[in-house]
């Protein structure tokens, strides 16, 4: 990627020094909350055998290892987990439950584990291929009083539920569903996005259970739900997408159950997964990092998925980022034997973060004691591979994690003139932070510039001549971090490809009509966005979409984020993590239609003008880009900047898989305005 900019990479992991993660506590298990559904005894579809013992073992888990009170959590076995039983619970249990605070940090679980189903959508409702996916209830098809068909619980509806959860209660809502196919509802459950990919089922090793269905959904089922309550949400909100999705396979594959050691039937997902819940460190372990440490041995067909904008975050304490990184073992290990400092270990990390070979880790046990420190010897895009920096073994319990302690590359040259009056702040270096900034004698040599002007600070980008002006922080001591976070707005803004493009892919935005969930582009109005631009005036009932087309010949993988070029902010509004399937050639993603809630563009109160670029990036191979966001503000106070800034001449050049970029300006006008 390049272009006439000088690019500045910026690594968001954590300080060269292990931040104290809080230790556990009490409060972060009681103020969790689960609705756990089992089910077996199907009436008019094949009942299942493992289900309910599923159910039991993940309420076990809650109660004797969390120590969730037992009035925090709803188990529904077989007949209780009705489709009216289980909407109400979703309804009393989570959305109007007076035990969960409003807008606090409560962890709510849905556990599922029973039959799925997948149908065509009606034609009045928006869904990806045209298909819905669906959890069974127990009643599914059987006559409620009235003599009508009882139907599953279509995806659209769950997600509308979870989404009014977040907005009331909390963003910290973990979905576990051990069925076939599940990680189709991905989208649905985690991202509220149209991206599915397949359906959902459960399978017996010996007997496929597979739930095929000529149902037809009636378009005002459960209209109640949302009726009255608003379809669009406001864009700067969009980008808070709640859910995390364990899922017990991906799309097309089939969740299995068997007979486990002492007679009883389970789901080799829930059997594998409950035991290393039980073992991991939960306040700083990942969904993701969880799960990929489970083996499905024998099981070729079965891969568990972790999906969701959250699932970066511990279990708990999700209010904040772990420390760290992971280690993995490069080689399989019997459950009695430890890996030391001599063994390779892999982190999700690379070249992408500036990691370079020759990069030191510091090694910390679970507990925060210090092992070792390790080496980066082979570096790529998105990981890393360490060796032990000495010959000295040390045993590395498993759980333990990594942080970079010297990133073996120079600083960003700054120049300042002569009486420049915060030259002390920018360039001293806290005890124990890397030094990110070096000072330049000449412009020539400098990658930024940074001079005062008046009460503003000027920091200017020598290679494209671009200034960013901004007011100096209350607290001079903050300038560093202030210049590091415009610097990373800036250089992510400017990213552009012109060289390996991917030629096709394009960003397209929709002015909608209809309700949710059927919100679909109005065709009077055609693709908003004309040369790079899209101008819209201020409406808080117009709602709008996007769709990302893939017109390449090849598939892809796009990240969409939103910058904000008053307060320097970075806002992911979609990422394959969500969903990271491909994006197949002539295929489209949808945001903000169907059962993905409309966007809505206003400007702030008391302004009549507000701006800000949409970024499109894709990529022929999946690389977690998470690390782009920065969702806080550079001038807040509570804004510490990432680990280690590296200049590059070329931005993202160091990339090996091909990727592009577009950059769409938009602009919102008060009405009247124009």
């Amino acid at each position: 990627m390049s272009d006439s900019t000088n690019g500045v990479e910026i690594n968001s992991l954590h300080e060269a020094t292990l931040e104290k993660l809080p230790p556990p506590s009490n409060n972060s298990r009681t103020n969790m909350f689960a609705a756990v559904i089992g089910i077996n005894e199907y009436t008019e579809i094949l009942p299942l055998d493992g289900a309910v013992n599923d159910a039991r073992a993940v309420k076990k888990f809650l109660v004797d290892d969390l120590h969730v009170p037992l009035h925090h959590i709803v188990l529904l076995e077989d007949g209780a987990a009705t489709r009216a039983k289980i909407l109400s619970t979703l309804q009393t249990h989570f959305l109007d439950n007076p035990d969960i605070p409003d807008n606090g940090k409560a962890t709510m679980v849905l556990y599922f584990a029973g039959h799925g189903s997948r149908i065509d959508a009606p034609e009045a409702i928006l869904a990806p291929e045209g298909r819905i996916e669906m959890l069974c209830p127990v009643d599914y098809k059987t006559k409620d009083a009235a003599g009508e068909e009882i139907q599953a619980i279509p995806d659209y509806v769950l997600s509308r539920f979870l989404g009014e959860i977040v907005e009331k209660k909390s963003r910290n809502i973990i979905v576990i569903l051990d069925c076939c196919h599940s990680g189709a509802f991905c989208t649905a459950l985690c991202a509220l996005l149209d991206f599915t990919t397949g359906g959902m089922d459960r399978d017996v090793d010996k007997t496929a259970r597979s739930v095929r269905s000529d149902s037809y959904i009636p378009v005002d089922l459960d209209r109640r739900i949302w009726q009255d309550k608003g379809g669009a949400v406001p864009y700067r909100e969009k980008s808070l997408s709640p859910c995390v999705l364990l899922a017990a396979c991906g799309a097309d594959e089939k969740a299995r159950e068997f007979t486990r050691p002492d007679g009883t039937v389970g789901g080799r997902f829930t059997s594998e997964l409950v035991p290393l819940l039980q073992q991991a460190p939960l306040e700083c372990i990942t969904p993701m990092e969880l799960i990929s440490q489970a083996e499905f041995k024998d099981l070729p067909s079965q891969n568990p998925r972790c999906t969701g904008s959250r699932s970066n975050w511990p279990f708990l304490n999700g209010d904040r980022r772990p420390t760290g990184m992971l280690l993995t073992p490069q080689k399989r290990l019997s459950p009695t034997e430890s890996p030391n400092s001599s063994q390779k270990f892999r982190v999700e990390v690379g070249s992408l973060f500036g990691v370079l070979p020759g990069t030191e880790f510091k090694a910390y046990t679970p507990n925060e004691e210090y092992l070792c420190t390790l080496v980066a010897q082979r570096v790529r895009d998105d990981h890393s591979i360490l060796v032990g920096k000495d010959m000295n073994p040390v045993d590395i319990p498993r759980w333990s994690r990594a942080v970079v302690s010297d990133w073996k590359s120079p600083s960003l040259r700054i120049h300042i003139p002569d009486d420049f009056a915060h030259a002390a702040d920018l360039f001293t270096v806290p005890a124990g932070r890397p030094q990110k900034f070096v000072e330049a004698s000449t412009m020539e040599d400098a990658d930024i510039m940074v001079r005062s002007e008046g009460d503003e600070i000027v920091i200017g980008f020598v290679k494209s001549e671009r200034e960013s002006r901004i007011a100096l922080p209350e607290n001079p001591t903050h300038l560093p971090e202030v210049v590091e976070g415009v610097v990373r707005f800036n250089y992510f803004m400017d990213c552009a490809n012109q060289i390996d493009r991917i030629e096709g892919v394009g960003l397209e935005m929709h002015q909608l009509k209809g309700e949710y969930p059927g919100c679909k582009p109005d065709p009077q109005n055609g693709n908003l966005i004309k040369e790079g631009k899209v101008q819209l005036v201020s409406n808080r009932d117009a709602k709008y979409g996007f769709t990302i087309r893939n017109g390449s010949s090849d598939k892809v993988f796009p990240y969409l984020f939103y910058l904000d070029p008053e307060m320097y902010t970075i806002e992911q509004l979609f990422s394959p993590a969500w969903a990271p399937v491909p994006l197949r050639s002539g295929k489209t993603v949808t945001l903000g239609m169907g059962s993905d809630r409309a966007f809505q563009f206003e400007v702030p109160p008391g302004k009549l003008l507000s701006s800000g670029y949409l970024k499109l990036l894709v990529t022929n191979e999946y690389i977690d880009l998470d690390w782009m966001r920065q969702d806080l503000s550079p001038f807040d106070p509570q804004f510490q900047g990432s680990g280690r800034v590296r200049p590059l001449q070329e931005p993202l050049d160091t990339l090996s898989t091909s990727w592009d970029a577009a950059t769409v300006e938009l602009t919102i006008i008060a009405a009247g305005e124009l």
